[in-house]
């Protein structure tokens, strides 16, 4: 009879930030390295195994020497490169196309380096799991996938070795640690060893066991090595080995084969960590929209216009962006130091980004000078939208007009008018009204530039009439909505619109063991007089109200269009609570129904029991009317947590726990202490109504057009014979959303990565400009593709990480 088997799987988990900022992750790191390689030196039966090309780019910038000598390592099969992404994510929050990147950036790396491609990839420390994760893994060359969170006492798994069945039906083999943790402890090695032999004499296949020292880095000890030896020398019911991920896999193979199957996202586990350090949820999603909307413009001004394409430097923001992926950082669990940290780097991301930008409008609108007045250009990387609001500011002349009154009227480039409407700028500057701000509708191309010129005319700005849609009512007395109506249902609400709460929420940075958030401890109440409307005119009506509560204060602005069916919350909130939750209440008719929402790699539903879930940049309610099919949909930028109950809908926007604390340690009220999401936050978010899978086929796109607007630029010259209104593509379909449109790693190819995104069976066809083709595409339910295009019109479609 043979004999089970036990895998040793050495590691060194090893967080990059944490408690710690990053120069003490890379100190770690190096020393970690350094004591690992002299292990393997005296142990010649001891492999090592360690993932997250972040910190082997460490080891390579600080020191190379032991880079090489683990290059070396890695050629003998001593030192194994596992997982082999870019660091361990949190998998919740970030944009599926951001998964893809910390994939393909690891995957680069180690294949430049090591020239080795892990099948198995692991995220073991990552608060739960997307259920679009399955369709990713297994497009970018992974052949399973292991985890430890959430942990049995979180979520029950059919075994300890199963397949992972995706939304959109994609299955990977999958492996929850079953022994401890990912890592040991100094005095537990044995102990660990011994559940281990207990769980594989009782499994029908092979058991890993992952030990060495780890979370701040350590890896194996000699004692533990020792220990090691000693145990197995009396064990003789297993056999084991030092073994890897990879090795695991192969051994139990045949075994996943038939494992039993789990359907949907591996949730859930630290709920505080869907809203935990607010800003940082809502600095990724501007970030990365922010390097989906640069390289798009870039990939435009190359393929159509010749200028060169910044790789490098976009290459540089993805891996800043990614890097904050990481667990401990977006999910919110950090210090306050790492989190000012990770708020720098946003910075300096976007602050590259905008430079990157604004070459491509320059780039774009080279030509012969022409002489309009004050010149404006609006860039657009939203392939279903052509007609779309635009902010602008402009200044009336080089210098105040110090006489008389004067207004802007705008023009398109042929000189044809365009309906605009003047509002507040930024500045609160008098000198006559010398900064202008501009609201208007602009026809734009799918992906490119179009311009317009704005004129003087003497004569002050006639306020015009507000003509926007009135689908809504606002009580004059609470300064909130309380009718919300299309021409298929009357009333959506059943109560106020983006009510304020106050929640209580005692837990810590984690949320640990806290499964819903609906202790309602206080309301926020409008100021009478602050209820008016701040603007009004041919283009849209801005209601203004100031809600209060205590030290706390919110500045509701709500947005309603000429042109546009959908309503716009600007929230300034000013926040002042400890151990609260702000929540907004979105109160709908629809109380038998279950959430829609977006997810990394898909979309899923989740159930309305009041506990706090976790979601990307949506949720939809749905009812019927009539013989009708409606919905409501909330879009927002970054407001992850969320809990849905009778048809109410509660939007976690921030809470006030102790800067990464844990619920063992009891917080008095002194010594005085850190807490989360103090200060001044703005938040934007879409109410939309109409019908359920019309909603549900624009929903996504229309997330990119709130947190990815137009990009305009007043006062940059432009040519008379340029590029601008020049498509780059379009398709046909609403239900098609792109990923990304990238230049290609090798070659001068474009890259495209597009998703049907309403979960339904879809022919599109996609209509290149230049050249002239038409590629028709076929998808299922939730399905990814990656396509490549030639510069002759070739095409094909191709493998998402090394687009071959």
């Amino acid at each position: 009879m043979t004999r089970p088997h036990i895998h040793l799987i050495c590691n060194a988990h090893l967080d990059p930030v944490w408690q710690w900022r990053w120069e003490e992750g890379c100190a770690e790191t190096i020393s970690t390295f350094r004591n690992s390689v002299k292990l393997l030196r005296e142990n010649e039966d001891l492999i090592f195994n360690h993932n997250e090309s972040i910190l082997y780019r460490w080891i390579l910038e600080y020191d190379p020497d032991l880079f090489r000598e683990i290059q070396s390592l890695v050629q003998k099969n001593r030192w194994f490169i596992s997982g082999g992404w870019y660091l361990q994510p949190d998998v919740n929050l970030p944009a599926t196309e951001a998964i893809y990147r910390q994939i393909m950036e690891g995957r680069y790396f180690f294949k430049k380096y090591f020239n080795v491609q892990p099948k198995v990839a692991y995220n073991f420390d990552s608060f739960g799991h997307s259920a679009g994760l399955p369709q990713i893994l297994l497009q970018c060359g992974h052949e399973m996938y292991i985890h430890m969170r959430p942990q049995k006492q979180d979520i029950e798994l059919p075994s300890d070795l199963y397949r992972w069945r995706g939304v959109d039906g994609s299955e990977i083999a999958a492996y929850r640690i079953s022994v401890g943790l990912y890592h040991t402890e100094f005095e537990n090695i044995e102990q660990r060893l011994r559940e281990g032999v207990e769980l594989a004499l009782h499994s029908e296949h092979d058991i890993p066991i992952f030990w060495g020292i780890g979370d701040h880095g350590g890896g194996a000890t000699r004692e533990d090595l020792q220990k090691i030896r000693d145990f197995f020398k009396k064990e003789n019911r297993v056999t084991y080995q030092h073994s890897t991920p990879d090795q695991f896999y192969d051994a139990i193979k045949g075994a996943a084969e038939n494992a039993p199957v789990f359907k949907g996202g591996l949730q859930r586990v630290f709920t505080g960590c869907y809203t935990s350090l607010s800003r940082l949820k809502r600095g990724a999603m501007k970030s990365f929209h922010d390097l989906w909307q640069s390289e798009i413009l870039s990939t435009h001004n190359w393929w159509q216009n010749g200028h060169p394409y910044p790789g490098k430097e976009l290459n540089n923001a993805w891996r800043n962006h990614l890097f904050n992926d990481f667990h401990d950082i977006l999910p919110g669990s950090c210090s306050e130091p790492a989190e000012r940290d990770a708020l720098d780097l946003y910075s300096q991301i976007s602050n590259n980004l905008r430079k990157i930008k604004l070459k491509t409008a320059v780039s774009t609108n080279n030509g012969s000078e022409n002489s309009v007045y004050l010149p404006i250009t609006i860039q657009n990387t939203n392939p279903l939208y052509t007609r779309l609001p635009v902010e602008v500011e402009c200044m009336i002349s080089h210098r105040p007009k110090w006489e008389g009154k004067w207004h802007l009227k705008l023009f398109k480039s042929d000189g044809s008018p365009v309906p605009c409407q003047e509002e507040q700028p930024e500045a609160l500057l008098p000198f006559n009204d010398w900064r202008r701000k501009l609201s208007f509708i602009a026809d734009l191309p799918q992906i490119g530039s179009a311009n317009y010129y704005a004129e003087a005319h003497p004569g002050s700005y006639k306020s015009q009439p507000g003509i926007a849609k009135k689908t809504f009512k606002i009580d004059d007395k609470i300064g909130l909505i309380s009718r919300l109506s299309d021409k298929k249902l009357k009333n959506y609400l059943c109560g106020y619109l983006m009510r304020p709460l106050v929640v209580e929420d005692t837990a810590d940075s984690w949320g640990t063991d806290q499964w819903n958030y609906r202790k309602i401890v206080g309301e926020f109440t409008v100021d009478p007089r602050s209820i008016c409307i701040r603007e009004s005119g041919p283009i849209r009506t801005i209601h203004e109200s100031v809600h209060l509560y205590q030290q706390s204060k919110i500045i509701m602005n709500v947005i309603s269009y000429s042109d546009f069916p959908y309503l716009e919350y600007r929230l300034r909130i000013h926040w002042n609570e400890q151990l609260k939750r702000l929540k907004l209440s979105i109160p709908t008719i629809f109380n038998q129904d279950t959430p829609i929402c977006e997810i990394p790699g898909g979309i899923t539903k989740c159930p309305n029991d009041g506990d706090e879930h976790v979601h990307g940049r949506w949720i939809i309610l749905k009812g019927k009317s009539k013989q009708s099919l409606v919905g409501l949909a909330v879009i927002h930028n970054g407001l992850h947590g969320f809990d849905c109950f009778k048809g109410e809908i509660r939007l976690s926007v921030l809470r006030s726990a102790a800067y990464c604390h844990e619920k063992g340690m009891k917080l008095e009220k002194y010594p005085s202490r850190k807490y989360m999401d103090q200060g001044i936050h703005e938040i934007r978010l879409l109410i939309i109504t109409g019908e359920y899978q019309n909603l549900l086929q624009h929903i996504s796109t229309m997330a990119d057009l709130l947190n990815a607007p137009p990009v305009a630029y007043a006062h940059l010259p432009y040519g008379v014979s340029n590029n601008t209104g020049k498509n780059l593509f379009y398709w046909d379909r609403p239900n098609i959303r792109l990923l990304a449109c990238k230049k290609s790693e090798q070659g001068d190819a474009l890259i495209l990565r597009v998703q049907e995104v309403s979960a339904k069976k879809t022919n599109a066809t996609l209509f290149f400009i230049v050249p002239d083709i038409k590629i028709q595409l076929n998808f299922q339910p939730l399905q990814i593709k990656t396509i490549r295009i030639e510069k002759s019109g070739i095409w094909k479609e191709v493998d998402p990480i090394f687009e071959n």
